[in-house]
């Protein structure tokens, strides 16, 4: 069977589908615009709905001390400078029954003694209500134990400051208390020189470009069940097909197309991912825009497009043989599926140190090459970047090849197959 193809037919029909595109302003919208402006706003209502509903600890100080008043006072100073609303309650019972209260803080009665005493152990208890705002509440209670930690030390200071004078004798409090101590990191970047703030960064932001892949692959499919059922279910396939269009021409056309604009929809989806992500980063004073590569953006605007190009090709036989757009889905939700579970894991799993055995078994999966290439040029591996990349190229090629090759006129214009 022929496979050979009008070039110039299909730049025809690729001129007419994205003329058709560019004139619908509710896809534009829909695709280009709506992306970052709601994810811009999903991340400054998280933001403004956690302001103004901080997380309620409840401080119960059972015994009057002055070393208890004193850490009653510092961790209401502390958490309150967190952001967070602190109660001073009396009792336990009324902080228990009050379901906006999500952390109690008590300390008990004879704090004071047991911990300005030789022999015994003072003791905080720390009550954790149940519910949605978990992971909040862990790390409210992190910010409790760290101003207990810091309050331990200024005691523990004291005590052999005390034992010092006692003794008649000098001693430096840090080579008692930790005579083993851990410096700071230093980042070394792949090269083992020091490392860059982007050096830093850039592991992160890989990661977000791959799970960006995530929402490539579902559109990609869609643009393509629109192109080639959806023009049958208007009743216009019969007529572009019996016009010089071979259904190759008009197939590859299509899968351009809707390559071109499941590039631009995963472009802007990415905008939005680093906007939302920016925004929440901002609430721990950070900002991860100013360290973007370039180049990193750039590869993964290109193994992007050939991801897209993949996961189309890969649809192609059965979309192009189902009767509706409802049965086109189905089918293609299989291979978007495979696409969804590789890209969340490639936001977890680091591919490029799987054993080599297990990553050539993966190599066999298109979407591989997605994730290796930019997880290698974060390791500076430049080879295997180029490598990847052309592997997509020549797979992306390959499948178009074998779709078209396969694709028969009859059962594209009526769908009278198995797969209905």
């Amino acid at each position: 069977m022929s496979i050979a193809v009008n070039t110039s037919r299909i730049i025809v029909f690729l001129w007419k589908e994205l003329r058709e595109y560019t004139r619908d302003k509710k896809a534009i919208i829909s695709t280009v615009i709506l992306p970052p402006l709601a994810l811009i706003a999903i991340g400054l209502v998280t933001v403004l709905l956690a302001i103004q509903k901080p997380l309620v600890i409840s401080l119960i100080n059972e015994d009057r001390g002055d070393v208890a008043l004193q850490l009653s006072t510092m961790l209401a100073s502390e958490l309150t400078k967190a952001g967070y609303k602190v109660l001073e309650l009396g009792n336990l019972t009324e902080a228990r029954l009050n379901p906006q209260i999500d952390l109690i803080v008590i300390i008990p009665q004879g704090f004071t003694d047991n911990a300005t005493s030789w022999d015994r152990v003072a003791h905080v208890r720390i009550y954790k209500r149940t519910g949605i705002s978990g992971e909040q509440i862990d790390m409210a209670e992190n910010r409790v134990r760290g101003v207990l930690a810091a309050f331990s030390s200024l005691i523990s200071a004291q005590k052999i400051s005390e034992l010092a004078k006692m003794a008649n004798i000098t001693i430096n409090i840090d080579a008692v208390r930790n005579p083993i101590q851990v410096e700071v990191p230093v980042y070394v970047s792949v090269h083992g020189e020091p490392a860059k703030v982007e050096d830093v960064w850039r592991p992160f932001i890989a990661r977000l470009l791959i799970l960006s892949f995530s929402f490539i692959v579902t559109p990609a499919a869609t643009y393509v069940i629109d192109g080639i059922v959806g023009e049958r279910e208007r009743k216009t396939m019969e007529m572009l097909i019996a016009s010089p269009l071979g259904v190759r021409e008009f197939i590859v056309a299509k899968t351009i197309a809707a390559s071109i604009v499941g590039l631009i929809s995963a472009l802007s989806d990415l905008l939005g991912l680093y906007l939302y992500t920016t925004t929440l980063a901002y609430m721990i004073g950070s900002f991860i825009l100013g360290v973007i590569d370039p180049g990193l953006i750039f590869l993964h605007a290109t193994v992007s497009f050939l991801t897209i190009i993949a996961t189309i090709s890969l649809s192609l036989p059965f979309i192009s043989r189902t009767r509706g757009i409802k049965s086109a889905s189905s089918v293609a939700s299989i291979i978007t599926t495979l696409g969804l579970a590789f890209y969340i894991a490639g936001w977890v799993v680091d591919f490029y140190k799987l054993p080599i055995t297990t990553r050539i078994a993966l190599l066999l999966v298109p979407y591989t090459h997605s994730i290796m290439a930019i997880q290698a040029y974060v390791y500076s591996d430049y080879t295997l970047v180029a490598l990847c990349t052309l592997v997509l190229l020549i797979l992306s090629i390959l499948l178009v090849y074998a779709s078209t090759k396969i694709l028969d006129r009859e059962k594209v214009l009526l769908a009278q197959t198995y797969y209905t």
